[in-house]
């Protein structure tokens, strides 16, 4: 930070030098002009002087030379860099200088009238010209050696702060504009020492720690904002579970509560249904894990009047069927459907059963529409309408609907006409 501020106190010394330069070379013009105007009135008043007036020309000439010297120079001292220290001398200096112009001036202007009478004073006055032209180029050679003594200077700065930055980098694997930002408080004399012993420090505790991977901060920090967004997603997934898991005990809870009441109603209503259909005997249904309730299977205990049977493979075929048909109708009765389909589940029925089976599917049709597909007659004489299938000719088939309503109706006039 010192060396850049070194270089930009050298860059505005530079730009000043080259402005103060700039009025100065405005002054030898105007010395120039104000000699070349004074050679002219010499001329013009003592005619018969003709070694001063070649001498007045050699210094014209002389002044010309150095006029497009200090053109030639005036780009190179453009460049100029000094340092900040030598700024107030070197002002002060061109001060005294210009004030010792402008002095030089004053008696240029009185000597002009000596130059009238006589070479002596006008020689005094050339010479006094020519030392002052000397002086400014010395002048001008001391600020162009300072400059270039600048333009050394700031190569071999400009050259550390590149090795500085690249040390700076190959050890922190930090810029220079990273660097600044962190603010650190710059090294002077008072605190060199201080600082000198905690970077001594700090780099055993480097030592001591070993080699780090500087792009593992940038890591920690992704793998930091991962980890946030996973907990707070493995937060809420655990919040929504517990949320499940008390909504799953509820639902069992009242699941259980309607399965055992459910269960209750059926088996009540599967003793009636079965002593109703079969004309006696008795029926019922057990669980097997009453503890659990949802997992627990289901035994149907039937005993038809007449019989001691144990187990339901021992019943027939029928009456296994028929025992299946009470267990229907029981649930019918719990959960009552407004329609309802069967598909010959009276198939393996003997006639009586198919009788019974009539009657009670009548007594139930007060509250569900039953559509029965059948081929038992018993069955087809307890419906109001039937529907068939038949045949009039190969490959053609016709529904048939039979109403047996109005044929009841037609009978009954058929029959009361007869008597």
């Amino acid at each position: 930070e010192a060396a850049l501020e070194r270089i930009e106190g050298l860059r505005a010394f530079r730009e000043k030098q080259a402005a103060e330069m700039g009025v100065l070379d405005e002054k030898n013009d105007e010395i120039g002009q104000k000699a070349a105007d004074e050679y002219v009135a010499v001329v013009a008043g003592n005619s018969e002087i003709e070694g001063v007036k070649n001498l007045l020309a050699s210094v014209q000439e002389r002044l010309a030379q150095l006029l497009a010297e200090k053109d030639a120079e005036k780009a190179r001292i453009e460049d100029l860099r000094s340092n900040t220290t030598n700024m107030d001398k070197t002002r002060e200096l061109r001060k005294e200088e210009r004030e010792a112009m402008e002095a030089r001036l004053k008696e240029l202007a009185e000597q002009r009238s000596e130059l009238e009478s006589g070479n002596d004073a006008y020689d005094k006055a050339a010479n006094d010209l020519r030392n002052l032209v000397k002086e400014k180029n010395s002048s001008r050679q001391a600020y162009f050696e300072a400059s270039l003594r600048a333009e050394n200077n700031l190569s071999r700065l400009e050259e550390n702060r590149d090795k500085l930055d690249a040390s700076l980098w190959d050890d922190y694997n930090l810029t220079y504009e990273q660097a600044v930002a962190l603010n650190y408080p710059p090294v002077t004399a008072e605190n060199r020492a201080e600082i000198a012993q905690n970077q001594h420090s700090l780099r055993q505790k480097l030592r001591a720690i070993g080699h780090f991977d500087p792009a593992s901060i940038q890591q920690y920090a992704d793998e930091k904002s991962a980890y946030d967004v996973l907990n707070t997603q493995y937060i809420d997934l655990t919040k929504s579970h517990d949320e499940l898991i008390a909504i799953i005990a509820r639902l069992e809870t009242d699941m259980r509560d309607s399965f055992v009441k459910a269960f209750e109603d059926i088996n009540r209503n599967f003793g009636s249904t079965f002593r109703e259909l079969f004309g006696g005997g008795s029926a019922s249904l057990s669980l097997t894990e009453p503890d659990d309730v949802l997992t627990s299977g289901i035994e149907i205990t039937a005993q038809p009047p007449g019989k001691a049977v144990g187990s339901m493979s021992l019943l027939s075929g029928g009456e296994q069927s028929f025992v299946a048909i009470a267990l229907l109708f029981a649930i019918l009765k719990v959960n009552p459907s407004p329609f309802c389909i069967l598909d010959e589940i009276e198939a393996a029925l003997d006639e009586v059963n198919v009788f019974r089976f009539g009657e009670y599917i009548k007594k139930m049709a007060t509250d569900t529409q039953f559509i029965l597909i059948t081929h038992r007659r018993g069955t087809m004489e307890i419906g109001d309408r039937l529907y068939g299938v038949t045949m009039p000719q190969r490959g053609i088939s016709q529904a048939i609907e039979l109403n047996v309503n109005e044929i009841e109706g037609k009978q009954k006039e058929i029959l009361d006409g007869v008597l």
